[in-house]
């Protein structure tokens, strides 16, 4: 654990040394920033705040109360909301209005006189009111906006304009609209002060200012400005927010250049606001009169056909009073039936006395009319004369027989006013029956009638209540409409200016020249220190020391300082320089680590080719003999022989010679001018180096050059690309591992990592060469200690 914390701890110390080793890198990034930081100082022009205050009201003044008319559509007043409010303030239509309401269509611009601008128009200052000259725009004919013309003063008053540009909008102010665009512009010409110019492109006068900003420049130019580009520059630098949450105070703020047009633009904006607010609530005011007189005009219709519908039903259902006119209908009813009753009861009777005489039960019990109430004078005649007939034939019967012709007359009489009863019971039998239809008609009628009272009842009072509704609604609404007039001409609006537009920075916002300057030199400070973390983090060769001992377990045993091309042959051609010391040092550890073992045989060996391991045996082997010994040196790396660069030595008997010929060994020994060195080059370059190394010859040559010699120093092959360092190790009794400082990939040591986790590899030991002490923290202590060998 502990471990493990101290792989992750920050070594400052050394971080530190490796920054101190590129100051170089510091001193150039921070002149690069501080210079950056003085043209942007010196180019940018000063951004000041302005702010302004604005109150939104309540919404209860005014014709907002003539909103209230629009209840009676069941329309809810759901008052304002501050983000919808911000949202108008902000938006382009209403920042438009405002820019329609100021002139700033021609911005001017003056180039002053700096060395920053021989390079290029770096410092450009806006000027308002300030200016030299005033165009005055033709606004009813096209323009050409958004693009520099060059204005530059001339004898004679005379001005020269020159205009360059492409992708130039030709430009309507009439309707704010893009005519066209032009591929490029550029033209320059000479023109009267103070006259009209006027062409397809565009049309102005310049007028000189008086009391104009008479510093010198480089140059001058003004920029006449589309109506969007003034609405996008403004709208990108206004902001609206309330003061504190649920407030309906607003602060507006904004930034820009040129405090006047700031403060006007902030002014202007809020009184456009007001203004709109007030126009949308006479717009309502005067939209709820037309509703109201709208209504007043369909009510007024349907008044009307109201009462003449109400009019014509009663018309024609005779109503004048409907609980009169359903007693007089049951009245007339009673009176029917007590007709129909007494017609019926006559009926009965007239069938009764028909039934008797015509079955001739006899006449004279027949109860006579009168008798039962019936009034038929005819009738009751007849009855009468027949009842006096009766009487006269009971007389003469008496006294008299059947052929009395007075009998036979009376009996003739009594037949005949029999036959005028019946033809007369007949006539009012008929007569009765068509008085009974005629009273069940009436009686239908009536009770036809009595069935429609209700509904027509039910329709009258609809009518009524129509009428009533429509009366009531047309009142109202005449009243309201007073109300509404009132409001109009009385309306005011809720939205309310607190604060004007001010200064609300103390200086400019945007360039503060400490501050810049101070960021500037942190920014040239951390630029290159995050390079050098970069390039650190990056770089995965080997650094030093703990960076070996952080991916390997091999004991280490010394490094070799760092030298030039020249030094090849350091120990002995100089051997007072650092690199001497180094394999002094070096073969002083060897010598003792080994010093209780009788060890021979040194292998060198390295991960690939460039990491200076034919370098390090050389002088290794010169550094022992240099010190007593007899050592001989072997060139085992048949594939790239490489002795010549260190010794005047040939290849015409090597190694190869004695493995694969057989010449005799000192045929193949060749003499140094190092004292007690001597070497056995490759000889000629085998087909297959791999087999003449697994002959048994080359134990033999071991074994005898042991014989001769206090140490022998075999200079192997690479490991990375080829096996021929497997074959020799098991010839070894120690193993030098070269890797060069910057140069050798850490994962080049995982091959011989795991050999050695495998005891596959004894006596090895990790050897740094090339290592510059100027530029390693590990070993900085060194610096002023080698120049003492140099």
């Amino acid at each position: 654990m502990k471990k493990n914390n101290k792989e992750h701890e920050i070594d400052l110390k050394s971080w530190f040394f490796k920054f101190r080793a590129k100051w170089y890198l510091f001193v150039i990034f921070s002149v690069i920033a501080l210079a950056a930081a003085y043209v942007y100082i010196k180019s940018s022009e000063r951004i000041y705040k302005f702010s302004a205050t604005l109150l939104l009201g309540d919404q209860h003044t005014g014709s907002k109360k003539a909103q209230e008319l629009l209840n009676l559509l069941e329309v809810q007043n759901k008052g304002i909301k501050v983000e919808d409010e911000i949202g108008l303030i902000t938006s382009t239509e209403m920042i438009r209005k405002a820019m329609m309401r100021l002139d700033f269509n021609v911005s001017y611009y003056k180039v002053n006189n700096h060395w920053l601008n021989n390079i290029a128009d770096i410092i450009v200052e806006e000027q308002y009111k300030t200016a030299p000259y005033t165009i005055k725009l033709d606004t009813s004919s096209p323009q050409l906006v958004d693009v520099p013309m060059q204005v530059r003063m001339l004898p004679d008053n005379k001005y020269e304009l020159t205009v360059k540009g492409k992708e130039v909008a030709r430009y309507n102010f009439k309707n704010h609209s893009v005519l066209e665009y032009l591929p490029e512009v550029e033209f320059t010409k000479v023109l009267p002060v103070g006259k009209p110019y006027k062409d397809k492109y565009m049309s102005f006068t310049l007028v000189p200012t008086p009391d104009a900003d008479i510093s010198p420049a480089k140059k001058h130019y003004f920029v006449v400005n589309s109506l969007d580009s003034q609405v996008g520059h403004q709208q990108a630098n206004l902001g609206v927010a309330p003061i504190e949450r649920e407030a309906r105070v607003l602060s507006l703020s904004s930034q820009g250049s040129i405090p006047d047009k700031e403060i006007l633009f902030l002014n202007t904006l809020m009184d456009t606001y007001v203004a709109n607010d007030l126009q949308e609530k006479n717009f309502n005011g005067r939209k709820t009169l037309e509703f109201i007189d709208k209504e007043l005009a369909q009510l007024s219709d349907s008044l009307r056909q109201s009462k003449q519908a109400l009019s014509s039903f009663r018309s024609a259902n005779r109503i004048a009073n409907i609980d009169m006119q359903s007693n007089i209908h049951y009245e007339k009813l009673s009176q029917l039936e007590m007709e129909k009753a007494r017609i019926t009861t006559d009926k009965i009777y007239y069938q009764n006395i028909l039934e008797q005489i015509q079955n001739g039960n006899g006449i004279a019990q027949s109860v006579s009319p009168t008798v039962a109430g019936i009034q038929n004078p005819n009738l009751n005649n007849l009855f009468l004369e027949l009842s006096e007939l009766n009487k006269q034939k009971a007389g003469y019967e008496i006294n008299a027989t059947q052929k009395n012709q007075l009998l036979q007359v009376v009996e003739g009489k009594i037949e005949s006013t029999k036959n005028s009863i019946v033809a007369n019971l007949k006539n009012l039998i008929r007569s009765a029956d068509i008085s009974i239809q005629d009273v069940d008609r009436r009686m239908s009628q009536i009770e036809g009638n009595l069935a429609k009272i209700p509904e027509n009842e039910r329709h009258l009072m609809d009518l009524q209540s129509q009428a009533e509704f429509i009366n009531k609604r047309y009142d109202f609404l005449l009243e309201k409409r007073a109300e509404a007039a009132i409001s109009l001409a009385t309306n005011t609006t809720d939205k309310k200016i607190v604060d004007h537009a001010a200064l609300a920075s103390s200086g400019p916002i945007n360039v503060k020249p400490k501050m810049i300057y101070m960021l500037a030199l942190l920014l040239g400070l951390a630029l290159p220190a995050g390079l050098i973390v970069l390039m650190s983090n990056v770089d995965n060769t080997i650094q030093g020391k703990n960076d070996l001992s952080s991916i390997t377990s091999i004991p280490f045993l010394g490094v070799i300082a760092h030298g030039t091309k020249s030094d090849k042959l350091a120990v002995k051609n100089n051997p007072r320089s650092a690199i001497a010391e180094s394999f002094r040092s070096v073969r002083i550890n060897l010598q003792y680590l080994l010093s209780e073992s009788s060890f021979k045989v040194i292998g060198v060996t390295s991960s690939i080719s460039g990491e200076g391991k034919t370098f390090c045996s050389v002088n290794l082997s010169s550094e022992l003999a240099m010190s007593g010994k007899r050592v001989v040196l072997i060139e085992s790396d048949m594939r790239k022989p490489t002795f010549g660069k260190y010794f005047d030595t040939h290849n015409a008997s090597g190694l190869s010679s004695y493995l694969m010929q057989g010449l005799p060994l000192e045929e193949v020994i060749q003499q140094t001018e190092v004292e007690n060195l001597d070497i056995i080059p490759c000889g000629p370059i085998p087909e297959n180096a791999i087999r003449l190394l697994e002959l048994p010859k080359m134990r033999e040559l071991l074994d005898k050059l042991k014989e001769q010699y206090d140490y022998i120093v075999v200079d192997t092959p690479p490991i990375g690309f080829v096996s021929e360092y497997f074959i020799l190790m098991k010839h070894m009794d120690t193993n030098l591992y070269v890797v060069k400082h910057k140069y050798t990939d850490k994962d080049m040591l995982g091959q011989i990592n795991e050999l050695y986790a495998a005891k596959k590899i004894k006596n090895i030991y990790m050897v740094i060469n090339d290592l510059d002490y100027s530029n390693t923290y590990e070993y900085g202590y060194k610096k002023k200690a080698s120049y003492y060998y140099v």
